[in-house]
């Protein structure tokens, strides 16, 4: 336990821990703030990285985003439930996490995120593996995380391997920053309203 930002900086390279929960009100830091400079510091590593969830006194789109691009895996208020919590640190500590890519292409789109506006993206994304040009073809023609194994032919594990080499090749921690990613590259659709 910690309530300063920089000195829990320092001691979660000290724990052995999956999941981690951070409040966004920590003193000298945000915890997003905190997220993302141990993220920054860390993505890339060999070493097992921590999930996080980051906590707030309130729900809020722009929060959720915030959450999204620190490199949180979920984002749980005070509002939420004692379950709802346990809920968010069992998932963020699941192996087998998924994404709903459309649901985040609709959020993305509800926060004024502009689509295709961030085309450093792209540049990353230069010659993939073919593995990986089939996934991310089936996720810009809209097929969600569920449907890739049969849209690809890809066993399970191999699609979630493709998926955590794209995350990698783009220096990102999570499913949701990765969505986030291809949507402001523009290779996410846009939402059918926009």
């Amino acid at each position: 336990e910690e309530s300063d930002g920089l000195a829990a900086l320092d001691a979660i390279d000290e724990l052995a821990v999956d999941v981690l929960l951070v409040d966004n009100r920590l003193r000298s830091l945000s915890g997003s703030e905190l997220i993302r400079k141990f993220l920054r510091r860390n993505v890339g590593s060999e070493a097992k990285l921590p999930a996080f969830v980051l906590t707030g006194p309130f729900s809020s789109g722009p929060m959720a985003l915030e959450a999204i691009r620190c490199g949180a895996n979920d984002m749980v208020s005070e509002e939420e439930s004692a379950d709802e919590l346990l809920a968010a640190v069992r998932e963020a500590g699941s192996l087998d996490h998924r994404v709903d890519f459309g649901m985040l292409s609709d959020f993305f789109w509800e926060q004024d995120v502009p689509h295709g506006g961030n085309q450093r993206w792209l540049l990353r994304l230069n010659n993939l593996e073919a593995e990986e040009q089939q996934v991310l073809d089936a996720l810009q023609a809209g097929f969600e995380d569920t449907e890739l194994e049969q849209h690809t032919g890809l066993p399970h594990t191999r699609v979630r391997w493709v998926l955590d080499s794209l995350q990698k090749r783009l220096g990102l921690a999570t499913r949701s920053q990765l969505a986030l990613a291809l949507y402001e590259a523009g290779l996410l659709p846009e939402p059918e309203s926009a």
